[in-house]
């Protein structure tokens, strides 16, 4: 009876103290830093809720309160560090610096072990950072609530221990794969066009669509990208990159527009193959690159076309010519210098196909012209076999950067230009980007092309471009852009500044645009327009009071965390004062897109688009001859997976 009446007692007395701490008055202000810490650690998934699981935003929370959020937080972190754990095999990283005899085995890891790397999720890097970012915060939180961690037995420094020394074997491991390294990619494409109302019409890329339904005008094409990279020593490394398929011959030319060939079978070409190694040069590292490499300096000077608007393939969409010879850069203080000679002919497919030429052009696109004869004046001035360059970059602080080039490109047979044969082109570059003030970006750049025969000049007017802009950013998700676009109509540079419609790399243009790009929630706008004049130069088919403007708008819906929706439309409104008598053609591009992401590493992107065209009485606008209207449905869907 003693002890049951002690029990009641003790019971009675506990009831009372639970009743007493919970009308303790919080400790902590609602203003206080850990409020906003914790909430953090929410947004970042590292825990789901307060104590109760509920989210209470900035209700006032007492100190012991905070300390088990910190404890939850912790346990949460080590799950996370056990899981990254388990998906990094053990293996014994190379030691170069112990010395070995001809008996002994070489330091390093096995076939097996290697394998079992190469399963290393890609994200495991990004993974750990997040876990550091958090620790950091919690390691403030248990400095501020250390006496009410230390009433929970919480250890903090034991998880700091464990996150420091995952790191040091994700490290470990991440220098030791910098040795032999193989990833790559493969894209499934499936592309047909349809009739509407009987017509045909052209699509984004300049072709043609065929007559008839989709199944009767589908092209199954594929590609792998098989890239190897390895350590050759303590600095130097070597690249290489294998590309099998059927999708090069079907785009025909990465570097002009010319008509499409038809699907044919499964094609290779050696898109890299490079050995990159730091060599001294009276004192000074020179970072040189030799054989098989990618090259690009600006969208105005040297920068690849992207040919193809419906797919997304990253080593045709960056800007990248492929390119063998050597090229060579050196820091010197603020000053960045490129040099780099080549030659752009060879890189072929295994059935003959180039498509990394360097080519110029002048007057309307090449294919604008292959679309409408009558629209090209001038045919534009073909490829160039060797090329080779120089880049300065000078950062002014933190603030301002200024660069130049200079290409120059030869081919061995002449071509005929408005002003003659020529057979050189050398291609002049400057550009500024100034952050001045925050949140405030201004550009400029400004190249010219000048066309020779051998060394003497043949052209050297009408023949730059200048773009201007300045961009705000209001916050993270809103930002305006406005700026100024002069192209004159000798403009001949190997570069890619863009498309009005399916006018790409226009010429003889002048006018202002605009972009916005504003997130809302799970919505994305992104709105951009333009309107431009053209000249009564001869190598235009834009007269000088000819107007164009240039409409495309797009919203993005992110649906789920792997779906996302979208519908975008761009227009192209030709007001011919001068060519047409005032006539008014139109190009309209309606588009529905789906993206699906299969997994991390693959998606599935679906869309259609409907053309339509309007003549509006004016022959050279007509796509189907007698016939001032255009319209046709184009379909893609793409499945990439990488590795």
């Amino acid at each position: 009876m003693k002890r049951l009446l002690i029990g009641l007692g003790v019971a009675i007395a506990m009831t009372f103290a639970g009743n007493a701490w919970a009308q303790v008055p919080p400790d902590v202000p609602p203003g206080h830093w850990a409020y906003d810490a914790i909430e953090e650690l929410m947004r970042d998934g590292i825990i789901k809720g307060y104590p109760d699981g509920t989210f209470k935003g900035k209700a006032p929370l007492t100190r012991y309160e905070f300390a088990i959020a910190i404890r939850d937080a912790l346990a949460a972190i080590r799950q996370q560090i056990d899981e990254v754990r388990a998906q990094i095999p053990k293996v014994q990283p190379t030691q170069p610096s112990q010395p070995t005899t001809p008996t002994q085995p070489q330091p390093g890891i096995t076939a097996e072990e290697r394998a079992k790397l190469q399963g290393i999720p890609a994200d495991t890097a990004q993974r750990l950072q997040k876990l550091e970012e958090a620790m950091a915060r919690i390691n403030r939180l248990a400095t501020e609530f250390q006496d009410e961690m230390a009433s929970l037995g919480v250890d903090v420094e034991s998880v700091k221990r464990d996150l420091a020394n995952l790191r040091k074997r994700v490290e470990a491991i991440e220098e030791e794969m910098k040795r032999f390294r193989l990833s790559g990619d493969v894209t499934f494409v499936v592309r047909g066009t349809n009739s509407i109302d009987n017509r045909t019409a052209i699509d984004l890329n300049g072709y043609p669509t065929a007559a008839g339904g989709l199944l009767g005008n589908i092209d199954v094409l594929h590609e792998l990208g098989l890239n190897i990279s390895s350590k050759l020593g303590d600095t130097a490394s070597a690249d290489v990159s294998l590309v099998v398929g059927n999708w090069l011959p079907y785009l025909g030319s990465a570097s002009q527009f010319v008509a499409r060939p038809a699907a044919t079978n499964t094609d290779i070409v050696l898109w890299k193959a490079a050995v990159n190694a730091p060599i001294s040069v009276f004192g000074t590292e020179v970072n040189l690159t030799i054989g098989r490499f990618e090259n690009r300096i600006n969208p105005l000077t040297l920068w690849r076309p992207d040919v193809d608007v419906y797919t997304t393939i990253d080593r045709y969409d960056n800007g990248y010519y492929s390119m063998d010879g050597v090229k060579a850069a050196v820091g010197i203080g603020s000053v960045q210098i490129g040099l780099f000679a080549a030659r752009n002919t060879n890189v072929n497919t295994n059935n003959g196909t180039n498509f990394m030429s360097l080519n110029g052009g002048i007057g309307a696109s090449a294919n604008i012209a292959a679309a409408h004869p009558a629209h090209a004046a001038v045919a534009g001035i073909g490829a160039f076999d060797n090329s080779a360059g120089a880049t300065v970059e000078v950062n002014l602080g933190e603030k301002v950067s200024l660069s130049g080039e200079v290409i120059t490109a030869k081919r061995a047979t002449t071509n005929v230009a408005p002003f003659g044969n020529v057979n050189r082109l050398n291609v002049y570059g400057g550009h500024l980007k100034a952050n001045l003030i925050d949140r405030l970006t201004i550009t400029a750049d400004y190249a010219q092309s000048d066309l020779l025969l051998q060394e003497s000049n043949k052209n050297n007017k009408d023949n730059w471009a200048l773009l201007v802009g300045v961009g705000y950013t209001f916050s993270e998700t809103l930002s305006l852009s406005a700026g100024y676009r002069e192209v004159r109509p000798y403009f001949a540079a190997p570069g890619y500044w863009g498309r009005i419609g399916y006018w790409h790399n226009p010429t003889d243009i002048k006018g202002a645009d605009v972009a916005l790009a504003w997130k809302l929630g799970a919505f994305a706008i992104d709105a951009k327009g333009g309107i431009y004049k053209g000249s009564n130069r001869p190598a235009s088919f834009v007269g000088k009071d000819d107007e164009i403007t240039h409409i495309a708008a797009g919203v993005l819906w992110n649906a789920s965390e792997k779906l996302n929706l979208n519908v975008s439309y761009e227009g192209v409104l030709w007001n011919l004062k001068t060519s047409a008598a005032g006539a008014k053609p139109t190009e309209n591009y309606v588009t529905l897109g789906v993206d699906y992401k299969v997994s991390d590493n693959a998606l599935l992107k679906l869309l259609y688009q409907v053309v339509d065209f309007n003549a509006k009485g004016v022959n050279a606008w007509r796509v189907n001859p007698g016939d001032d209207k255009a319209r046709a449905g184009v379909a893609v869907a793409q499945f990439s997976v990488k590795f």
